[in-house]
């Protein structure tokens, strides 16, 4: 919902209505824009960045302090799909970068232990300097995502301002440490991955760009397996909630070795359960009409009580209120 507030004030700026604006997304109910932690469908978010991108004609949709041309994601795309291994794709991709953001100096680099692409503004901006990295950051973690088909691990993800009140979802985008007050933005990989290939061909590309940004969203998004995996198990025993320590039992696995596993994908056992109940919950209340007792049943809690704290932890609203909201927009 950040990022929707942020493209529907930019939007504001040139002239456009906020009713209008989402109007774009097929139908984001205004009240949500001032709920934090409310969620938006990926079709919704979609429509919603391309349009806001074309009226721009900004392909950051007016999220970066600098205005990214449009193509910006298709020359990144274009140029590392040639690349022959991670090594390599991040020479290509920093050249590729350099060539399509304004306003920023990329670079990659290679030690005896790391590699990676970093930012750096060739002048410092006066507005959001977090946003316009994240922006940079994500997009072009994505694409990778996408190239080398995974989520790569990553060493850490540097961002040269202080940490945002935002850490929970960065840490679910990135699969990686967050640092900050670092030198520079930075994206950083181990080098035992540098000989990885890409994965996808020049024949995909077209198909891929077509979709975008969705497909970028479903790249980033995309779990590691065993995270696929360990969510697959939890849904299967639903309503009962099993433990950290009967999924390790069903892979053979120590529960401290399940545990550094996830971590290594990005992931842990508390997140991947609350975000499928949350899922779950969403669901029901906006594609349903089952009551909010036999939902919380549904997805593992005692009661109704437990249920609606919980979901005001996730999304800041109590499920009702999100079931009306969501049926007034439909």
């Amino acid at each position: 919902m950040r990022y929707v507030r942020g493209m529907v004030d930019a939007a504001a700026v040139r002239g456009v209505r906020r009713d209008e604006v989402l109007a774009w997304a097929a139908g984001i109910n205004p009240e949500m824009l001032d709920a934090s932690r409310s969620r938006v469908s990926l079709k919704q978010f979609s429509r919603l960045y391309s349009a806001v991108a074309l009226h721009l004609e900004d392909e950051a949709a007016g999220l970066s302090a600098y205005g990214v041309p449009l193509g910006a994601a298709e020359t990144m795309i274009r140029s590392g799909v040639t690349a022959t291994s991670l090594a390599d794709g991040v020479e290509i991709l920093a050249k590729a970068l350099n060539a399509v953001l304004p306003g920023i100096k990329v670079e990659s680099f290679t030690s005896q232990d790391e590699l990676g692409i970093a930012m750096s503004e060739i002048r410092p901006s006066t507005t959001d300097r977090h946003s316009t990295f994240e922006v940079c950051l994500l997009t072009t973690y994505a694409a990778m995502a996408w190239l080398y088909g995974r989520r790569l691990p990553l060493l850490s993800v540097d961002f040269p301002n202080a940490a945002p009140r935002h850490l929970y979802e960065l840490r679910t985008l990135f699969a990686g440490t967050l640092r900050f007050n670092q030198p520079c933005a930075s994206l950083r990989f181990s080098n035992e991955h540098a000989s990885l290939p890409v994965l996808r061909t020049p024949a995909e590309v077209t198909k891929f760009l077509r979709r975008a940004p969705r497909s970028l969203i479903e790249a980033l998004l995309t779990r590691g397996e065993l995270a696929v995996l360990v969510r697959s198990s939890i849904h299967e025993h639903l309503p009962k909630l099993i433990s950290l320590n009967e999924v390790a039992e069903r892979f053979a696995l120590s529960p401290r070795s399940l545990h550094r596993k996830l971590e290594a994908e990005g992931e842990s056992f508390q997140k991947i359960k609350d975000d499928l109940r949350r899922d779950l919950s969403i669901y029901a209340l906006t594609r349903t009409s089952q009551p909010l007792k036999q939902i919380a049943i549904d997805v593992g809690f005692s009661d109704q009580t437990s249920f609606q704290r919980a979901f005001v932890e996730w999304t800041g609203r109590p499920p009702g209120e999100w079931r009306r909201m969501a049926s007034s927009h439909k």
